[in-house]
C-alpha cells in the first residue's frame, strides 16, 4: 500500500519498495521494529535506491521491519524531503518497536480484507452472484468449498492444512481446482475473488489489477 502526503509536490508515482535494496541480505535477519536509515549506511547506498530518491527529490528513507517469517517479510518503509532530525529519529526508534509489536498482534488477513474490500465498492453494481454464494456459480465442491472458506477468512496454506487435516498434496490439488474453476492465477488473485465479493462472472477480470 502506497501514500504521498499531498503537499509533497512529487509528480512521480512510487511503485514499488526499496526495502530490499536498502537491507540487503539482512532484510529477513533484522530485528523486528529495528529502524534503518539510508544516510547511516556505512556502505555505497545501492544505486536503485540512489535513483528513487534523486527522481522524487528525498534525501532520506527509513525501513522498519513489522514481521519476518520463513516465507514473507513485512515492512514499513517512509521517505522524506528533509534530512530527519535528532528528536524526530528518537520518534520514529519508539514508533517502530509499537508497530511492530501491533502489526504482530494483529488479526490475520483483515487488514488485507478490508483493503480489498474498500476497492471492490468503487465498482459499479452489477449483477451477478460472488463465488461463495448459495449460488454456487463456480460450481465448488464441498471440499474446494471449505478450502475458499477458509482462505477467505484469511487462513495461510499451512492453517488450512492444520484444520483440514489433510496433506500438502491434496490441498495443492484443491487450489490446482480451484485455479481452473475460477480463472485464478494465483493464490492472491483467489483471495481477491473470494473477499471481493464481485459477482464470480468479474471477479477475475479485476484481481491481476487489485491483488
Amino acid at each position: 500500500m502506497v501514500h504521498d502526503r499531498a503537499r509533497s509536490g512529487c509528480r512521480i508515482p512510487l511503485e514499488q519498495s526499496f526495502a530490499g535494496d536498502l537491507l540487503g541480505d539482512y532484510l529477513d535477519k533484522a530485528k523486528r521494529g529495528s529502524t534503518w536509515y539510508r544516510s547511516m549506511q556505512d556502505e555505497d547506498v545501492p544505486q536503485a535506491v540512489a535513483s528513487a530518491l534523486a527522481r522524487r527529490n528525498l534525501v532520506e528513507m527509513v525501513v522498519i521491519p513489522l514481521e519476518i517469517s520463513d516465507r514473507w517479510v513485512d515492512t514499513l518503509e517512509l521517505h522524506f524531503t528533509e534530512k530527519l532530525r535528532q528528536y524526530q529519529q528518537a520518534v520514529l526508534t519508539t514508533l517502530g518497536d509499537t508497530l511492530s509489536r501491533t502489526w504482530h498482534n494483529r488479526a490475520r488477513g483483515m487488514f488485507t480484507e478490508t483493503l480489498l474490500k474498500s476497492a471492490a465498492k468503487q465498482a459499479a453494481p452489477l449483477i451477478g452472484s460472488p463465488i461463495l454464494s448459495a449460488d454456487n456459480p463456480a460450481r465448488l465442491s464441498r471440499s474446494e468449498y471449505r478450502v475458499c472458506l477458509l482462505l477467505r477468512h484469511g487462513q495461510s496454506p499451512d492453517q488450512m492444512l492444520a484444520e483440514l487435516g489433510i496433506k500438502e498434496s491434496t490441498l495443492r490439488t484443491h487450489l490446482s481446482n480451484l485455479y481452473a474453476k475460477t480463472g485464478a492465477r494465483n493464490l492472491a488473485e483467489l483471495t481477491f475473488q473470494l473477499v471481493s465479493e464481485l459477482p464470480f462472472e468479474l471477479a477475475g477480470a479485476r484481481a491481476g489489477r487489485v491483488a
